[in-house]
């Protein structure tokens, strides 16, 4: 078989026919990995969720297990799109019809389109970490009875905080009878977090302040900070958990239901939080009733701030 370039009746050269079918098997694969990327994002991460951390000890240790279990999601995709050639393209030519009409007409253009499929991603990230809830019956919450016992909401000095910290921001915003306590635990995550001072524990040690300590310190990690936050909040009537992942414990205050988290995300955005938040998710977790958690951390100005990319071990209620 010949490879050398030949010119047709029209003087133009033709490519050999070796050449012509490397061109096309690339353009094919071209195709079928763009399809099989835009439909291996979503499902990894809601996979990812459930996939234990896998870390190589090189250097600082490097987690391996994201880049894997995505490589296999994309093949497995690949092959299945690869196997479907008949559809795949009248398929591809068909939505970009749709596409092409919905976007001259203005009835749903591409950008939308494009913005549609991003935010999908964002919700998926969003409520994915809160799929494994089951984890806290796979592993005991550490200490769990002892840091219960430091949680006295009904300590008159805590609750006396708790209320001065609950009516200090956010009085002039107007609230539905029932968010009352909703804005007033957003008021002390405000007071606790703008003040906060991390340190850490002794040396090979791990110590517990009671909340009544970490009030008048503002100071301490992350489980003393979330001890403070979880009676405080509990001391005005609302309702929060502790979290703990691989390194890190934090609060989550209960939203409720879909249309509760709603209103919530909506005062988050564009009342109590607007310079803070901008046009960045808020995480949050969702039980196995439907219910929303947001997260609470001291490493956020703003609930619902980014999680650590940590999986969670252990859910301890309050």
């Amino acid at each position: 078989m010949s490879t050398t370039p030949t010119n047709d009746q029209s003087g133009r050269v033709q490519q050999p026919a070796v050449v012509r079918g490397l061109q096309d098997r690339l353009a094919h694969a071209v195709v079928v990995y763009v399809v099989a990327l835009l439909l291996s994002l979503p499902l990894f991460i809601i996979i990812d969720a459930f996939v234990p951390e896998w870390i190589v000890p090189v250097g600082g240790g490097i987690r391996i297990d994201q880049p894997l279990v995505f490589l296999a999601v994309l093949m497995a995709f690949a092959i299945l799109v690869g196997r479907l050639r008949a559809w795949l393209y009248p398929a591809l030519l068909l939505a970009l019809l749709v596409l092409s009409i919905t976007t001259v007409t203005g009835i749903y253009p591409f950008g939308r389109a494009y913005e549609a499929y991003a935010d999908l991603l964002r919700r998926l990230q969003e409520t994915a970490a809160g799929i494994p809830m089951a984890a806290d019956r796979a592993r005991p919450f550490h200490d769990a009875d002892r840091l219960r016992a430091l949680i006295d909401p009904a300590d008159p000095v805590l609750r006396a905080a708790a209320v001065r910290m609950a009516t200090t921001h956010f009085p002039a915003v107007k609230v539905r009878d029932n968010e009352h306590t909703l804005v007033q635990a957003f008021s002390i995550f405000r007071s606790i977090n703008g003040t906060w001072r991390y340190v850490s524990d002794v040396k090979g040690g791990e110590y517990f302040a009671t909340p009544q300590e970490s009030l008048e310190l503002m100071a301490g990690d992350c489980d003393d900070h979330a001890l403070l936050m979880a009676a405080c909040i509990k001391a005005i009537g609302g309702e929060v958990r502790l979290v703990r992942t691989t390194g890190h414990v934090y609060p989550e205050l209960k939203i409720g239901d879909d249309a509760a988290m709603e209103r919530a995300a909506m005062l988050i955005r564009k009342q109590l939080f607007t310079k803070e938040v901008g046009e960045a998710p808020l995480y949050h977790h969702t039980d196995s009733d439907g219910q929303h958690w947001i997260n609470l951390d001291y490493t956020r100005a703003y609930p619902g701030g980014e999680l650590m990319n940590e999986k969670i071990i252990g859910i301890l209620a309050l």
